[in-house]
């Protein structure tokens, strides 16, 4: 019989095991699975790798992981949550779609003839909510940038968020039940918020800001507004 395979609930999602044995630890904190195939685990280049490196991959929070059955093997896959060419869509035209805010208006990202910025986030996210507090204190230093904020959750979900924390928010365009994936595939690789696109007033991209800080980010912005001074 098959060593069992114990893997960590934060690591490994419960569903990813459909076509295995699974239990819980008795503190909850585990998956025990009884494979009934063989298992293999690969990195995020495709290079097969042991269980405890996998592990020590995931440990670092810079990976999601997938599961491919081929004949009898299980296979688990690293994906890089940040993409090493995620800056090659810089110098792309950004798709020129109509989206609705959180009071249910029409909009078009550049549709003033204004730098845009647009911000991926979640109400789930504690990083994204700092920096749009943040950036909606800011506006008046960007008259010429419109600041849009794209989120999957729900318009009620939202709302209810914006309330119980007081948030207002007045500078900033709130887009509810946007699939980014769907609306921007060119941003579909990217699997970490927040993260945020800089575009001109031709809708090109500037720039793209990963789960980083905000510095380069207002930098960029300064040097567009002082271009278009």
């Amino acid at each position: 019989m098959k060593k069992l395979l114990v893997l960590l609930l934060f690591f490994i999602p419960f569903g990813l095991f459909a076509q295995e044995s699974v239990t819980r630890s008795e503190d909850g904190k585990s998956l025990i699975v009884q494979p009934k195939k063989h298992v293999a685990f690969f990195d995020a280049d495709s290079v097969r790798i042991s269980m405890k490196m996998f592990n020590d991959s995931l440990a670092t929070l810079k990976y999601i992981i997938s599961s491919r059955n081929v004949e009898d093997t299980t296979a688990f896959l690293l994906t890089r949550k940040i993409p090493k060419n995620y800056r090659e869509c810089i110098g792309e035209k950004l798709p020129d779609l109509e989206i609705e805010d959180l009071a249910g208006n029409k909009l078009m990202v550049g549709e003033n003839k204004n730098i845009s910025l647009i911000v991926f986030w979640s109400i789930y996210c504690s990083p994204c909510i700092k920096e749009l507090k943040i950036l909606d204190a800011l506006r008046e230093e960007y008259p010429e940038t419109d600041i849009f904020a794209i989120t999957g959750n729900s318009r009620d979900t939202v709302r209810s968020f914006m309330q119980k924390h007081n948030f207002k928010w007045e500078n900033i365009h709130l887009i509810l039940d946007c699939s980014y994936e769907e609306k921007y595939p060119i941003f579909s690789d990217i699997q970490v918020i927040p993260f945020s696109v800089i575009v001109d007033r031709n809708l090109v991209i500037k720039d793209v800001f990963v789960a980083e800080g905000m510095r380069r980010m207002l930098t960029v912005l300064d040097s567009l507004n002082e271009e278009y001074e």
